[in-house]
């Protein structure tokens, strides 16, 4: 029986210690836009792929004047929206470098 004692207390010798959760590598966190956020109503003239141009009225605060626009639009947005050509739309944007980006988009 000494035998399998001395096995098994030198299977569990010293090695590498177990990483805590304080030690384990936290997960980046999503990048959130950091600016405000702007609404508008218009009209859906383009869809390609990712991007969507609208015809709407505008947004003084985003200093966005009325007129036709491209934004950036990711699946989930695109999921809930209406997404014909002509289809009557409020939504919601943010500014991402030089480019607008939907944060929302709904049939008005």
């Amino acid at each position: 029986m000494p035998i399998i004692l001395v096995s098994a207390l030198a299977a569990c010798g010293p090695g590498k210690p177990a990483k805590t959760a304080s030690e384990a590598p936290a997960a980046a966190p999503a990048a959130l836009p950091a600016g405000p956020e702007y609404d508008s109503i218009g009209v859906i003239a383009v869809i390609e792929g990712q991007a969507v141009t609208l015809d709407h009225e505008g947004a003084s605060a985003a200093q966005l004047t009325p007129g036709r626009t491209a934004f950036q639009a990711y699946g989930d947005i695109l999921a809930e929206a209406p997404i014909a050509p002509g289809a009557r739309v409020a939504f919601k944007f943010h500014k991402v470098g030089d480019a607008w980006e939907l944060t929302e988009l709904k049939a008005r």
